[in-house]
């Protein structure tokens, strides 16, 4: 089974959680597509909540994904973070579909 899910515009450490609960009623072992496009300010809760539910879907026998390569503003999040400087092959797929950053 396939879900999409869309985080909205403003996810931030203060609107996470709720967004964390709708992520929980998703069913997990099979394909979640995330849209992340939206996000316009995201902080490192974002990261971190995304993180969370690519393990997750893991341990239940499914995948996550995202609809597109992550944008602009959660690039520079995950530079700023220091995720691109130890990003794993799969952690690349992952975040820019497999396109080497320059």
């Amino acid at each position: 089974m396939t879900s999409t899910f869309s985080l909205p515009d403003t996810l931030s450490m203060t609107t996470v959680v709720a967004v964390a609960d709708e992520l929980r009623a998703l069913p997990l072992d099979g394909e979640v597509i995330l849209d992340v496009t939206g996000v316009a300010a995201p902080d490192l809760s974002v990261v971190q909540l995304i993180h969370s539910l690519r393990t997750e879907a893991g341990v239940q026998g499914g995948n996550v994904r995202l609809s597109a390569p992550a944008g602009e503003t959660l690039t520079a999040l995950l530079h700023r973070a220091g995720f691109i400087d130890a990003m794993t092959h799969d952690d690349n797929a992952f975040w820019f579909h497999g396109v080497p950053l320059q």
